[in-house]
């Protein structure tokens, strides 16, 4: 689930905004182009509007010189062409050569630098000899017309002013152009400047602002889009990243904000702190008060911790009553520090209520001199909460320890119960769980009589496991039921193959979890398995822990009544190992009574525990019980408990747990 959330957030950020932003950004653009575009499409009109007047006049000048020269000379016609035109322009002759025969005027056309200007039709410009040739001939760039209009602009307007602005010349280029002319051997050349005035680029600009009035709906309508689409977006990663609970930030937006803390480059000498915050028995409180103010008081947690987490640290509630910061500190010492003062002010939160809070704390150092990202990159804050949670869960009871801090240790617990946890149904699979019996001898004869089934796990890779390196991460796990279930249906088998083999069949116990009796078909279920085989019932002892007998007493009655009934027997396991009950005796008909071990630690029971010990024994003798003793490693225990009537005896004093194959060889069948 986490991972789609992710996948999520990730197509809204990249699906969301940059179509809309894209799409704004390339019209823009387009915008852009089509505007310098316009512009210098009316800028190369105007040119050749004009270029195009004076090939008109040319052509008009060429008509009057040739009625001149009927009468008089070139030069003559020339003269009179100069008086005609003015100062303003000057007139040059050559013969078919080009060699200049005569000229009026200050300046010469550079028949050299001669050019042809393509526009909508071609025209040949020749320069004066006085101007340097720009890239786009009589053009001038786009922006150099619209900076030179501006330049331009009065100070104040008023409509004479007006008058002699718009007449004003932005650029001027000195061309020469041909007088066409009927007298052979001459040629004519003439001075006219091709002028852009001011008045022409009001007109562009008239132009380009009724373009860009067309042009501004559809910018307006695209900008509104992609406005509208950061907005949505905003808010559809809000909701992603929303505790609907306190109405802060959630635990994506935790992973995500602290991988990114953690990896950016002006933290890299930060000491961090990922830390688990948990208030014991939430639960409780939501059961006293109500769900309704549990959830208050979450919302006055988050504004507590919005108000003790600073800038460059992020913080989110992970379930219930546990929140997870990510805190600088420049040492754990420090962290120590502000952690005691957070859950000081926590458990006074709430007036007239006292509120137990435990912390868990991993410790990231600081990234090593010149490892650059890397080696926070492949952090998983996740995980590393978890070790923080680990390391709380380690603080045993209310002994004053509030803060457990992660180390090797944890670590290494940590690693095998993954290891386990990750191994267990393989393990079952290959049948790596193996029934290792440990026999219950008579106290009077000494022979075996019974025996209880253990479990070992004999990994190819581990060796034997001893059951307390994993029946309590199974126990917590829920795996535990399905071994229970392993357990009994090779006990079964075993049985059975005894009994196919001719074999004197014994009474054998295994455990079954407390965990199984929350099932009500449990008695059907054992049955089935057993019956699997083909087994006698009467031979398989289910052990009940004393600590299943604080359930659902009327739920554990009626599966010790329907086991009995299938002819199974039943016995407590562990008595006196717990807080005994003798309710617990009156209420459920067990079959088998087994006395703790620790009755019988150490070299003296001492004449206290001998009184326990006989009454005990007297007690179940007239409940129509039999007694076994478990953990019995010295001879007077057992001449003292054969003495009191004892049943059964187990322990080292006459064999450990054993193979099955050693177990056949020890007893007699």
């Amino acid at each position: 689930m986490k991972k789609n959330k992710k996948k999520d957030i990730k197509r809204i950020y990249r699906k969301r905004i940059w179509p809309s932003i894209a799409l704004f950004f390339i019209f823009l653009g387009i915008c852009g182009v089509m505007f310098y575009t316009s512009v210098y499409m009316f800028e190369e009109y105007f040119v050749e509007a004009k270029i195009g007047n004076m090939q008109e006049e040319a052509k008009n000048l060429g008509r009057m010189i040739t009625s001149h020269m009927e009468n008089e000379t070139v030069l003559d016609a020339v003269a009179y062409l100069e008086e005609y035109l003015g100062e303003e322009r000057d007139v040059c002759v050559t013969d078919e050569e080009g060699r200049v025969l005569g000229k009026f005027g200050e300046t010469a056309p550079d028949f050299g630098k001669q050019f042809t200007l393509e526009m909508i039709e071609d025209y040949t410009l020749i320069p004066d000899s006085g101007w340097e040739q720009g890239a786009g001939g009589p053009l001038m760039p786009v922006d150099e017309i619209l900076s030179r209009s501006v330049d331009a602009l009065p100070g104040k307007w008023d409509m004479d002013e007006d008058r002699e602005w718009m007449e004003k010349t932005i650029f001027s280029v000195p061309c020469w152009i041909e007088i066409p002319v009927q007298a052979e051997g001459y040629r004519l050349y003439y001075k006219a400047p091709v002028k852009l005035l001011q008045k022409n680029i009001v007109f562009i600009v008239m132009a380009v602002l009724v373009e860009v009035a067309l042009l501004l709906v559809p910018i307006l309508l695209l900008f509104i889009n992609v406005i509208t689409s950061i907005v949505m977006q905003r808010r559809t990663i809000n909701l992603l990243y929303l505790d609907t609970v306190t109405g802060g930030r959630n635990w994506e937006y935790f992973l995500q904000r602290s991988k990114k803390l953690l990896c950016q480059f002006f933290h890299s000498g930060n000491t961090y702190a990922v830390v688990n915050l948990h208030m014991e028995r939430y639960q409780g409180f939501c059961a006293c008060y109500g769900n309704k103010a549990g959830e208050e008081l979450l919302q006055s947690i988050q504004g507590f911790l919005e108000m003790n987490v600073g800038r460059g640290e992020t913080f989110a509630r992970f379930a219930k009553a546990d929140f997870g910061l990510l805190l600088q500190c420049s040492d754990m010492e420090q962290c120590r520090k502000r952690m005691k003062r957070m859950l000081a002010e926590l458990t006074g939160l709430e007036r007239d209520r006292v509120l137990d809070w435990r912390g868990g704390v991993y410790l990231i150092p600081p990234m090593e001199h010149g490892s650059g990202k890397q080696n926070r990159r492949q952090i998983d804050v996740e995980q590393l909460y978890h070790y923080a949670n680990a390391a709380r869960g380690n603080l045993q009871g209310d002994d004053g320890q509030y803060i457990g801090v992660f180390d090797e240790q944890i670590l290494q617990e940590q690693l095998w119960q993954n290891k386990v946890e990750s191994t267990m149904e393989e393990a079952l699979l290959n049948k790596e769980f193996q029934i290792y019996l440990q026999p219950k001898y008579n106290p009077v004869t000494e022979k075996p009589i019974g025996a209880e089934a253990l479990v070992r796990w004999v990994s190819p890779e581990d060796g034997i496991i001893s059951p307390g390196q994993f029946i309590p991460i199974f126990e917590e796990n829920g795996f535990i039921t399905r071994l229970d279930d392993y357990m009994v249906s090779e006990l079964a088998k075993l049985q059975s193959e005894w009994k196919l083999q001719g074999k004197k069949l014994i009474p054998i116990s295994v455990n079954v979890s407390r965990a199984n009796f929350t099932k009500e078909n449990l008695a059907q279920h054992i049955c089935q398995l057993v019956d699997a085989y083909g087994a006698e019932h009467a031979y398989i002892e289910l052990e009940v822990t004393e600590s299943a007998f604080f359930g659902d007493k009327e739920l554990l009655q009626k599966i010790i009544r329907e086991l009995k009934m299938y002819g199974f027997r039943v016995s407590m396991d562990d008595f006196g190992a717990g807080y005994s009950s003798l309710n617990s005796l009156k209420d459920l008909a067990v079959d088998v009574l087994k006395l703790d071990m620790d009755f019988f630690r150490g070299d003296d029971m001492g004449q206290r525990g001998e009184i326990v010990i006989k009454e005990a024994i007297r007690l179940a003798k007239k409940l129509n019980m039999q007694v076994v003793a478990e953990g019995i490693e010295q001879k007077h225990q057992v001449e003292f408990l054969a003495e009191q009537g004892c049943d059964m005896i187990q322990g080292f004093y006459f064999a450990k747990p054993m193979p099955v194959e050693e177990f056949e060889k020890v007893v007699e069948f």
